[in-house]
Formats: C-alpha cells, sequence, structure tokens
C-alpha cells in the first residue's frame, strides 16, 4: 500500500473513530467560537480606545492589546486542540470520552499547553514574516521557500500536543519528544498533512462550484453563504480527523500497540526508521 492510499485509509478509520464519538466535533467549533469572541471584544476595545485619535495610527496600549489578544486567540485554540487529542486517545484506550472529560483532562494540562501556546504563535508569527520577505524579494520561489518553513514546522510539531496531553511536558521537551518521533512517524507524519489536505480540498469542491454558479448569477450573498458554511464544517472536520489521526500515530509510535479500530490497516508499516544498525533497519 503506497503512502497516499495509506495516508486515506488512516483517514477514513479516523473517521469511523470519529463516528463513535461525534461530540468531540464541537471542540473545534468552541476553538473557533473562542478566537471570534476574543477577536470581536478586542476589535471593541481598540475601536473605543482609538475614537478620536489621528487617523492609521494606533496607540502603545492598543498594540499592546492587539498582541495580548494574539496569544489568548492562540492559547483558545490549542487548548482545545489539546481537548480533542484527550478525547482521541481516552477513545483509543478504550475509555468512552466525552466533551466534559476531554475538557477536564486538557484543562489539567494547561501548564503545559499556555507555554507552548505563546512559543507557537511567536513562531507562527516569525514564519509569516519570513515568508512575507521571500516574497516580496524573490516572487515565485521565494513564496515556494517560504512555504516548505511553513510545513516543516507543522511536521516538525505534528505530535507536540499529544506529547503534552499524555506525558504532561513542558514546549521544549514536547518539542524534542515530537522531533525524535518523527524518526518514526517521518512518512505517515508528512503524507498525514497532504492526506489532510486533500481531504479539506474535495470536501470543499461543493462550495467552490455553488460560489461559483450563484456567483455568476449575481447572487453573491448566496455565494458568500454557501462558501461560509461549507468553509467552516470542512474546517471542524479536518481538525477533528487530523487530532485523531496524530494521536493514533503517538500511540503507536510510543508504544508499538495498534488501536483496535486501526487493526489491519497495514499501519505498522508506516513507520520504519530511516537508520540501519548493523546492516537491519529498527523500529524507534
Amino acid at each position: 500500500m503506497g503512502y497516499f492510499s495509506r495516508s486515506f485509509d488512516l483517514a477514513k478509520r479516523s473517521w469511523h473513530v470519529l463516528k463513535k464519538d461525534k461530540e468531540l466535533m464541537l471542540l473545534p467549533v468552541f476553538g473557533l467560537l473562542s478566537v471570534l469572541a476574543i477577536s470581536g471584544v478586542l476589535f471593541a476595545i481598540v475601536a473605543a480606545t482609538e475614537s478620536g485619535g489621528e487617523e492609521g495610527r494606533l496607540g502603545g496600549g492598543s498594540i499592546l492589546l492587539i498582541i495580548l489578544g494574539v496569544f489568548a486567540g492562540g492559547i483558545a485554540i490549542f487548548f482545545f486542540k489539546g481537548a480533542l487529542v484527550a478525547g482521541a486517545h481516552e477513545r483509543i484506550m478504550g475509555g468512552d470520552p466525552t466533551v466534559s472529560s476531554a475538557l477536564r483532562t486538557a484543562t489539567s494540562c494547561l501548564r503545559y499547553i499556555v507555554p507552548w501556546a505563546i512559543f507557537a504563535t511567536v513562531v507562527g508569527i516569525i514564519i509569516d514574516m519570513i515568508q512575507r520577505a521571500a516574497r516580496e524579494n524573490l516572487g515565485v520561489i521565494g513564496a515556494i521557500l517560504g512555504g516548505m518553513v511553513d510545513f516543516a514546522w507543522r511536521v516538525l510539531t505534528f505530535l507536540v500536543m499529544p506529547v503534552i496531553i499524555v506525558e504532561r511536558q513542558g514546549p521544549f521537551k514536547a518539542l524534542g519528544r515530537s522531533k525524535s518521533l518523527l524518526k518514526a512517524t517521518w512518512g505517515e507524519n508528512l503524507i498525514a498533512h497532504a492526506g489532510m489536505a486533500i481531504v479539506g480540498f474535495l470536501f470543499s469542491l461543493p462550495a467552490i462550484l455553488m460560489v461559483a454558479i450563484f456567483g455568476s448569477a449575481g447572487m453573491g450573498w448566496v455565494a458568500a453563504s454557501f462558501g461560509v458554511i461549507f468553509g467552516l464544517i470542512g474546517f471542524v472536520l479536518v481538525s477533528s480527523l487530523s487530532g485523531i489521526y496524530q494521536t493514533v500515530l503517538y500511540e503507536y509510535a510510543t508504544s508499538g500497540k495498534v488501536p483496535p479500530d486501526f487493526a489491519g490497516s497495514n499501519l505498522e508499516s508506516a513507520f520504519a526508521v530511516r537508520e540501519r544498525r548493523g546492516g537491519n533497519y529498527t523500529r524507534f
């Protein structure tokens, strides 16, 4: 079975796991709503603070509020990601997770999630700056190089959240642990990103068609509505599947055990380490 075939097979099995606990899909929704709420409150405060000031310029207080808002949004996103991973891990270990149990576990890991969220947000901002500078100075080549930097960071950190939730590690230890686990999951880790991106794209096709049809007919509000609705559903679905997917990868890479829902998925062949010891490939 090739990498992409295996990726879709594991995505399908992740969906079967998710169907047992559909309520876990609420967690990405809560994360998105939290970010929207933080953004709304932040916008209102900044607008009220800057009313009557010089147009186009923000004061020091408003800039500080924006920075704090960005970090608060990052913490909210990673908190609910952690809750999703907690629920997924409980399920694949034979439990029966609920939204409440997932949130309780994530709350107990807040002292690890918060510093990781702050660190990851700072790195994300730096990567975005690198991408912008690369595009402006090198054009298409710069955009490609910037995209590669972003992709490398996503791959490197793919298993950070399971490490934080299951092993209760701080940000730097979790990053180091994710890096070491990458040796065991490098093939499936890379394909996971491509596979989930393709799943998201396929799911968005109906929305693209509807937007094109209604947009060409001059019904922009209908097209926008379809785009927003399908975009939100796709975001929730892909986020949920990705959380389960990475938790399964983590569990197998650390324990060598295939979760029951993934039995027969050819999962084991995805984890050959690229090191050769004594002429034989070894597992992590």
